[in-house]
């Protein structure tokens, strides 16, 4: 096999959690009298974080004064620690994928630009947690995605060389990171990147897979 390591960003490439993280918006802004936003509109910031999601039911001029930066962005926060996995579930076959590759002493990490402990929480619902060997959050180094620190860091405490690891993830700041570490990519593109950034053409990574299948023969070096 190519890979002794397989590496995962965690929402829109994992599970997909972009339900239970739009009804935290929502939740928020009716709470301090704003109307809620559409989910179609919601789901084009589901990976941009808490602040950029407020700010699309907030005219600009009212973002400092309704507390985009503080009150609102923990009441965001602490509605969603509280319902993390009230409608999250895996994207379909990453279940079975996971376990296939434990089963296959291959190592898997999650890294996200999620705080540690949402991500520890959210993931510690799922069967496979246990078999993650190491997941680092946005707040885990000093430089998260698009820097490659986090997975320079994930690779150093699993003993693995960039040229035997593979990075998935749905976001052009995903493919930039494992860029910028020397490490294959892959663009998963059942994700949330594409209703955010520009052509994933353009994102300079490795593979494009467009299901969990396709993640498999790539990893098992089948195509």
């Amino acid at each position: 096999m190519k890979y002794k390591a397989v590496l995962f960003d965690l929402d829109g490439t994992l599970l997909d959690t972009a339900k239970d993280i739009m009804a935290a918006c929502n939740y928020t802004l009716t709470k301090y009298g704003y109307a809620p936003v559409d989910e179609q509109v919601l789901r084009k910031k589901v990976t941009a974080g808490m602040r950029e999601m407020l700010k699309l039911g907030i005219e600009k001029d009212k973002w400092e004064k309704a507390g985009v930066e503080t009150f609102l962005r923990d009441c965001f926060a602490d509605y969603y620690t509280n319902h993390i996995c009230d409608k999250t579930t895996p994207f379909d076959g990453i279940t079975e994928l996971l376990k296939t590759l434990h089963e296959n002493n291959i190592v898997c990490g999650v890294i996200t630009n999620k705080y540690y402990k949402m991500a520890k929480k959210l993931l510690s619902h799922y069967e496979f947690y246990d078999s993650l060997k190491i997941i680092l959050g946005c707040d885990s180094v000093a430089k998260p995605k698009p820097f490659p620190d986090p997975i320079l860091t994930a690779l150093k405490e699993l003993n693995i060389k960039p040229e035997e690891a593979l990075y998935v993830g749905d976001h052009i700041n995903d493919i930039k990171s494992a860029n910028a570490a020397n490490v294959d990519s892959a663009i998963a593109m059942w994700g949330y990147g594409m209703n955010e950034c520009i052509d994933c053409n353009l994102w300079g990574a490795t593979y494009k897979v467009y299901n969990s299948g396709d993640l498999s023969k790539l990893i098992f070096d089948k195509i």
